[in-house]
């Protein structure tokens, strides 16, 4: 099955050789896109390095490494959508000359030969027309030419240069920051922060940036085009303490929730968030609602985020164990519940059950995101039409198979109301793929399922 993925990278580029204990930790601070593989490749005595494993980044990767020292490093944490928990898929890969970690999905690399994942793909390609003859930039800008889809990439190189590479529609966030005499690279700017670094700029759409020995050496938009990052980002991937292109998540997610209150309001005694990432939602909906918010629903610390798990028997065995229930907060009491998506319906129809016995007296769920009925192919788990719930139900039979006693969900026009720009990538709500390929649902649905 084609491998898709939604991942976190972090680059690494300073002056004197720094222990990778900072990468390792800039992947921990990434760890909320990625659960299953978690990798760093690094530079040694001219040689390219690579450590990798299954799990989470202090079960994947050898704690023997961290203190090492260094000048150029690249990390990667991965969710998949392959159904398949395997190290040689982990990233970042390398042939040991080249090595690149990416977050997204190249929508058409079968074009290219019958490769597993589309990341062996971007690596064979680069590393190929490397020992042609042609320089990483070259090389580079040759993949962005003839790549569809998105894609965060990163790409380092024997000498320990790296280059940081945006798609041409900016479908994946990517930040440059700096911490004393490093450069750093990351998916979020949360991560370049809480390191201590502050961040210089965001990517723009089709540029690539060159980064040697903790100076810039290359900088230029070698390909752009309309943007639309993706919604996701906003509502559920990135951390709350982010902020995309100039736009704060958190300030996006209250935005949402207020929304989601005057346009589609709910009768009820507390608004209960369902955690994490609906927390800025459901507080938004209470303050514009004036219906108070209880922390009726507690994350156990141990949970993963069952949305990223690789299969649906991951999933479900994440659900068990993922929330305990105050029951206080909740017995007797008309809830508002706030998610900020539904997908398959698992975790709400779950839910909604563990509420009723309870003692919940009814249950309304209103849910930040427009419904999702189609699948995407630029790097989320919604792999197949068949598995999401609203692809060919309507509320009123949604809220039927969960249990809920309403539920309503957001609209296009809202999100992007709230959100704050047009800028979006709203394929797995409308069918329109802002692909170069001009796909539709219908043929890209046939390419994949035959991949």
């Amino acid at each position: 099955m084609y491998l898709k993925e939604h991942c976190g990278v972090i680059a690494v580029s300073s002056a004197s050789p720094l222990p990778l204990k900072l990468t390792y930790e800039g992947l921990k601070l990434l760890q909320h896109r990625g659960e299953e593989s978690a990798g760093i490749s690094y530079l040694e005595a001219g040689k390219v390095k690579l450590n990798r494993g299954l799990g989470l980044v202090e079960e994947a990767i050898d704690k023997a490494i961290i203190l090492s020292y260094t000048t150029s490093s690249i990390g990667h944490v991965r969710y998949s959508t392959s159904g398949v928990s395997d190290i040689s898929e982990a990233q970042p890969m390398s042939d040991g000359y080249v090595t690149v970690a990416f977050n997204g999905t190249i929508t058409n690399f079968f074009k290219f030969g019958n490769y597993p994942t589309d990341t062996s793909f971007i690596l064979d390609f680069i590393s190929k027309e490397v020992k042609e003859g042609k320089t990483l930039i070259e090389a580079i800008r040759h993949f962005m030419e003839v790549a569809d889809g998105a894609y965060s990439l990163l790409v380092m190189g024997v000498k320990g240069d790296i280059y940081a590479v945006r798609d041409p529609q900016g479908f994946r966030p990517l930040v440059l920051g700096r911490l004393n005499n490093a450069i750093v690279v990351a998916s979020e700017d949360s991560a370049i922060r809480q390191l201590g670094g502050i961040k210089l700029k965001d990517l723009s759409p089709g540029e690539v940036i060159g980064i040697r020995e903790g100076d810039i050496f290359l900088n230029e938009i070698v390909n752009s085009s309309r943007k639309t990052t993706c919604a996701f980002e906003f509502i559920y991937f990135s951390r709350a303490d982010s902020s995309i292109d100039g736009n704060p998540v958190y300030i996006s997610r209250i935005r949402l929730g207020e929304i989601l209150a005057k346009k589609h309001p709910a009768p009820g005694d507390v608004v209960v968030p369902v955690p994490d990432s609906s927390r800025p939602i459901a507080l938004g909906f209470s303050r514009a609602s004036g219906i108070p918010l209880e922390e009726a629903l507690i994350r156990t610390i141990s949970s993963k985020r069952s949305f990223i798990m690789p299969t649906q028997e991951a999933r479900i065995e994440a659900l068990k164990e993922k929330f305990g229930i105050v029951e206080s907060a909740v017995k007797g009491k008309s809830l508002v519940l706030i998610d900020d998506s539904i997908v398959r319906g698992n975790t709400m129809r779950r839910l909604i059950s563990r509420l009723r016995s309870a003692g919940a007296k009814e249950i309304h769920v209103r849910v930040g995101s427009p419904m999702i009925k189609y699948p995407c192919y630029m790097g989320i788990d919604f792999p197949s039409a068949s598995e999401l719930i609203a692809r060919s139900k309507s509320e009123e039979e949604i809220s039927k198979e969960i249990g809920s006693d309403s539920l309503e969900f957001l609209t296009v026009d809202e999100m992007i109301s709230a959100i704050g720009t047009t800028s979006l990538c709203d394929a797995c709500f409308t069918g329109n793929y802002p692909l170069k390929g001009n796909y539709n649902f219908s043929s890209l649905d046939k390419i994949f399922n035959k991949v």
